[in-house]
């Protein structure tokens, strides 16, 4: 039998050591290779990061250019829906007036015709005819004055007639008039429709785009907006009893809170269906006696402006210039407001400085 000497198999025993050893080093080191990408990708570097943080920027920055431009034509339409509200209020009341100019008209026409009537059945009478026959010429003075009467009864049946024929042509061109302005105003109206709905296709657009890296960390910052409106909804909340206002102002500030977290809804103006800017304002000062259009333009025609330094509880902000204002907020004291800012948000509380209000307005509100 063959046998190994002591030194041969110290050899041995060695070798296969060593043999050992290599693989076990060469094993590790195909597993550290095989895992190096994931380690890499589970810890991304800082360049990768500031990446996606800059890319959230900008896509951030892009969502607000479209809200903007979103909250403008929101806002052209609701003025250019709020004109044709009017023009068409404005025809139905012309439309009664006629209505009613015409039946005058008609009982005018048939009380001439039955005076006519009875004149062609009993012969035209003059004043002569009248003092010939009479009886008694004591009488005589008060037959005459009934005869004047009788001719100026005619005379102004004839002119009413004549007056109300000029104001029924005069009310027929005015609702022919009105009525071709409402349809270019209706025109005018889906022009602007349809610019909102494609602002809010192009945004919805956007944020489909993105990669999902990216929309988390929007949706984290969207997160600690909404935070950050909480905090100041409960300071508000707070503080309101210590704002220095008429019942009425402290009434409305508390109304309008009562709307937080409704959804922004363009041309919404119930809490059912949802705020726009000047929807919700609508809404609140309805309750408290004034009646507001759905347009912050208009609704700042309407105000008495007061300076930034006098500013007090429900007073309205607005943003934009004379011409156009393309929001408005209702202010609550202490530097906040309550507003419907834009598509994927919600009624909120939100910090006046900053914002860029170029113009604030008071109103008569009542309890």
């Amino acid at each position: 039998m063959f046998r190994y000497t002591n030194s041969e198999m110290t050899a041995k025993n060695a070798k296969r050591g060593l043999v050992a050893v290599t693989a076990a080093l060469a094993c590790a080191l195909c597993a550290a290779v095989l895992l190096l990408p994931a380690a890499a990708s589970a810890t991304p570097r800082a360049k990768d990061i500031q990446e996606l943080q800059g890319e959230a920027a900008r896509a951030q920055a892009d969502v607000k250019r479209l809200d903007r431009r979103a909250e403008i034509a929101i806002e052209k339409y609701n003025v250019a829906r709020a004109d044709l509200d009017a023009l068409n209020a404005r025809l139905i009341a012309t439309r009664m007036d006629l209505q009613r100019a015409q039946l005058q008209l008609d009982v005018a026409r048939a009380v001439l015709g039955d005076r006519m009537t009875d004149m062609y059945k009993n012969g035209d009478v003059s004043l002569l005819d009248v003092i010939i026959g009479m009886h008694d010429l004591t009488d005589i003075e008060t037959s005459i004055d009934y005869f004047n009467q009788i001719n100026r009864a005619d005379a102004n049946t004839v002119t009413g007639i004549e007056d109300l024929a000029r104001r029924v042509g005069d009310l027929e061109k005015s609702i022919e008039k009105d009525r071709e302005t409402a349809l270019a105003k209706e025109i005018v109206l889906r022009n602007q429709q349809t610019d909102v709905e494609d602002q809010l296709a192009q945004r919805k657009a956007l944020l489909a785009d993105l990669s999902g890296q990216v929309r988390q960390l929007l949706e984290q910052q969207a997160r600690l907006d909404a935070a950050a409106s909480a905090r100041l909804a409960s300071a508000a909340g707070v503080d309101i009893s210590t704002i220095n206002g008429t019942a009425a102002q402290v009434a409305l500030v508390k109304e309008t809170m009562t709307y937080l977290g409704i959804p922004y809804v363009w041309a919404g103006a119930t809490p059912a269906g949802g705020f726009d800017c000047s929807g919700l304002v609508l809404y609140v000062y309805a309750k408290f006696g004034v009646d507001f259009p759905h347009a912050a333009t208009l609704q700042a025609r309407m105000g008495t402006p007061v300076p930034f330094d006098q500013l007090q509880p429900a007073d309205l902000v607005f943003f934009g210039t004379p011409s156009f204002y393309h929001h408005v907020g209702i202010y609550i004291g202490n530097g906040l407001f309550i507003e419907a800012p834009h598509t994927g948000d919600v009624v909120k509380v939100s910090q006046l400085a900053g914002r860029g209000a170029s113009l604030f307005c008071r109103y008569p509100i009542r309890l």
